[in-house]
């Protein structure tokens, strides 16, 4: 049986396009901020929840909805993610999570870290990041959103 559980990512930017990575303690690797979706909550919801919790920082989501005048019908636009990732957790690809990644503005650059899960947060360029013990998805991620924000 393969279980799969939505996930929620932020690529935060700070006022000088730097963008906010923790150091997850279980994985001992630094990643952006994020996590779980709960159950009755909208991924747009999760992302920005998971950003406070885990560094006491506000965010907003950089929108790129489609504008499309819904009005006069029950349904509304969330936000669009800025790409969704399936992404296999363990070697025999019975857990997966889709992670779904959202572009965001930091609203306050002071950290509030908290410390179950999270040792350690800080504000990095790009290139530094490449420096930093993570992925490789997450470096590649990390230059797709500059790009994008750069062009916007």
């Amino acid at each position: 049986m393969i279980i799969n559980h939505f996930t929620a990512t932020g690529i935060v930017f700070n006022s000088k396009k730097e963008i906010l990575m923790v150091h997850h303690k279980k994985l001992n690797v630094w990643l952006p901020p994020g996590g779980h979706v709960e159950e009755n909550e909208l991924p747009d919801d999760a992302v920005l929840r998971e950003i406070y919790e885990e560094t006491g920082i506000k965010a907003k989501i950089i929108s790129n909805k489609r504008n499309l005048e819904l009005s006069g019908y029950r349904c509304r636009e969330l936000e669009t993610p800025f790409l969704v990732l399936l992404e296999d957790i363990n070697e025999d690809k019975t857990h997966n999570h889709i992670d779904m990644i959202y572009l965001c503005e930091a609203l306050n650059e002071e950290f509030v870290q908290q410390e179950t899960e999270i040792q350690g947060i800080g504000w990095f360029s790009a290139e530094r990041i490449k420096e930093l013990e993570t992925y490789e998805n997450v470096v590649k991620v990390v230059y797709k959103a500059v790009e994008y924000i750069n062009d916007i």
